[in-house]
């Protein structure tokens, strides 16, 4: 199966968009998708794809997890979504077996919280989300983030700001604008009150991106006295 995907994805190579969407996913000299091969495949023939081979065996998902190319991966990983539902337990494992697989953006953003975080959201267990925290590995970092997104679409908070003020002062700009994103999330979803006040109490330690992507949702008045520090 996993060839008969290979060769599907390559019916719809496009160099020109791999060219142009290279920079978005830091596919460059010195970026942190260095190494990837890029396709060009758009993620809805990836998606597409990616049902039609939903039974691959497992062995088959994780040669796949270990490709350059960046599709691939991203198939791979839909793959094992899809599998989720009837065996949650095998595709949890299967993924932190290969966690260095998510190893973009899109990887963690898109995919990864649907098995990671609904495992932990199922089980009351987000151990590995402080466990990833605490990670020198950017990825791992957004996963612990990140996956939090399977909580607050269901309402509910659980550690999730807990790991927000642990990765504040993160050094890289990728764990800014997560931080940020997930704090919109409650805000929309789970607990304005809760986020207006993280914010006056964390503002001195939050970046500009991760203020900004927080008050997405405000009201604009709101929105400008925030970005003033007016409270």
């Amino acid at each position: 199966m996993k060839e008969q995907l290979i060769a599907e994805f390559e019916k719809y190579i496009d160099p020109e968009q791999a060219e142009a969407t290279a920079h978005f996913f830091g596919i460059t000299p010195g970026g942190y998708g260095e190494g990837d091969i890029l396709l060009g495949v758009r993620v809805p023939i990836s998606r597409k794809i990616a049902h039609e081979f939903k039974e691959m065996p497992e062995n088959e998902i994780v040669e796949l997890l270990h490709s350059k190319v960046h599709e691939h991966r991203f198939a791979a990983l839909e793959i094992l979504v899809s599998q989720y539902k009837k065996n949650p337990e095998r595709s949890r494992r299967i993924l932190l077996e290969n966690i260095e697989a998510a190893n973009n953006w899109d990887l963690v953003d898109v995919i990864t919280w649907k098995i990671l975080g609904m495992w932990a959201l199922e089980h009351h267990d987000e151990k590995i989300f402080h466990e990833f925290a605490k990670s020198n590995n950017l990825w791992k970092r957004r996963i612990a983030v990140v996956s939090y997104m399977a909580f607050y679409r269901h309402g509910v908070m659980g550690d999730g700001p807990v790991i927000i003020e642990q990765l504040l002062g993160d050094k890289e700009p990728l764990l800014h604008k997560a931080c940020g994103w997930m704090l919109r999330e409650i805000y929309w979803r789970v607990d304005k009150h809760f986020v207006e006040s993280f914010i006056i109490d964390h503002y001195n330690q939050m970046t500009r991106t991760t203020l900004r992507y927080a008050i997405e949702r405000m009201p604009e008045p709101q929105r400008k006295q925030y970005l003033k520090g007016e409270f």
